[in-house]
């Protein structure tokens, strides 16, 4: 419905000339009709006759140009949805990619969070270890100390 709208905007100045042709205005009819009223009712009817084609003709044309206007604006709408559905399948691509990167760096991160815990796990355990190796020492030297004193 739409696509009818420039054409009939186009057709639209052409209407009344096509109307005030087709019907046109014959000289008042008198009682006798004469041939020279017959002649000149003749003239009239080719003469609107010869209107009609021109603005036919006219407006054949116009439509010629919209037809052909509403071809090239349909292939160029053609090519830009072609367009927007290759960019879109290339976005769901992405997206797709940015997915798995996304789950394979949750993986990583998690093992390396496991990696942390279980090196905090052994730094304390060698921490304590220390902290008794540290301790039996001292009391080591508490002791020599006491026994040299004597």
């Amino acid at each position: 419905m739409a696509a009818w709208l420039p054409i009939l905007k186009a057709a639209l100045p052409y209407l009344g000339n096509i109307v005030a042709a087709a019907l046109p205005v014959f000289t008042a009819r008198q009682a006798d009709a004469s041939a020279e009223l017959v002649s000149r009712q003749i003239a009239e009817l080719q003469e609107a006759v010869t209107c009609n084609a021109e603005a036919v003709k006219g407006l054949a044309a116009q439509v010629e140009q919209t037809i052909t206007a509403l071809d090239a604006g349909e292939a160029d709408l053609a090519r830009r949805f072609a367009s927007l559905q290759e960019a879109l399948t290339r976005c769901e691509s992405t997206a797709s990619l940015a997915q798995t990167q996304r789950t394979r760096m949750e993986g990583v991160a998690a093992a390396l969070q496991n990696r942390a815990d279980e090196l905090e796990r052994r730094l304390t355990g060698a921490r304590r270890r220390e902290v008794a190796i540290a301790a039996i020492t001292l009391l080591a030297l508490l002791v020599a100390s006491l026994a040299l004193l004597r």
